[in-house]
């Protein structure tokens, strides 16, 4: 349970999930989310939102309604990321910190590596709304960028629940990282 008061964010959240209505409630739970234990948790909400092309949301009162969860590094909500449940393949992030859903699940994983009778692999979901229907377990890459690549290559495994995924993560996967023009000082030639 997310325990973070003095956080701004942890206090939209907590007011996002008592925002819920039991109509709410019962058409998550008909998604397939285990809504009493997230609501518990305060892990899942309703917000209404507006975005811009960036790919973030703001809270506006007469907003588009939208699912949100709370993405957590190191015990504290760092961002909240809101989705449509009809679109559920696009989300819109509140802060831009933070890249997982669940990255505690993968620091344990990398602690746990060569360790006997621990999961040593990395269970990903491909949407924040899979996650969500997975009860919060595993993780879901809300950002891909030169750091999301880099963790999650560490790993020896990745569990993914479809092939179209896991097509799709192993071409993120396999992006070259980008490399900076490398110029010779004092001189107007480029190094190879």
């Amino acid at each position: 349970m997310i325990s973070d008061p003095p956080n701004p964010l942890w206090q939209e959240m907590a007011a996002a999930t008592g925002r819920l209505s039991f109509r709410q409630a019962e058409m998550l739970r008909g998604l397939g989310i285990p809504v009493a234990g997230l609501i518990a948790e305060s892990m899942i909400g309703i917000t209404a939102a507006e975005f811009d092309s960036r790919d973030f949301w703001t809270p506006v009162p007469t907003g588009k309604i939208m699912i949100i969860t709370p993405l957590e590094e190191d015990g504290k909500v760092a961002d909240l990321i809101a989705f449509d449940p009809s679109n559920p393949d696009t989300w819109y992030l509140r802060t831009g910190t933070g890249w997982a859903l669940g990255h505690d699940h993968l620091d344990e994983i990398s602690r746990n590596a060569g360790w006997p009778d621990t999961q040593q692999w990395v269970d990903l979901h491909a949407t924040p709304l899979d996650w969500l229907r997975a009860g919060c377990t595993g993780a879901c890459v809300t950002q891909w960028n030169a750091e999301s690549r880099t963790k999650l290559r560490r790993h020896q495994r990745i569990h993914v629940a479809s092939s179209k995924f896991a097509r799709a993560l192993r071409l993120e996967l396999t992006r070259p990282p980008r490399i900076p023009e490398i110029e010779v000082k004092g001189t107007q030639s480029r190094a190879a």
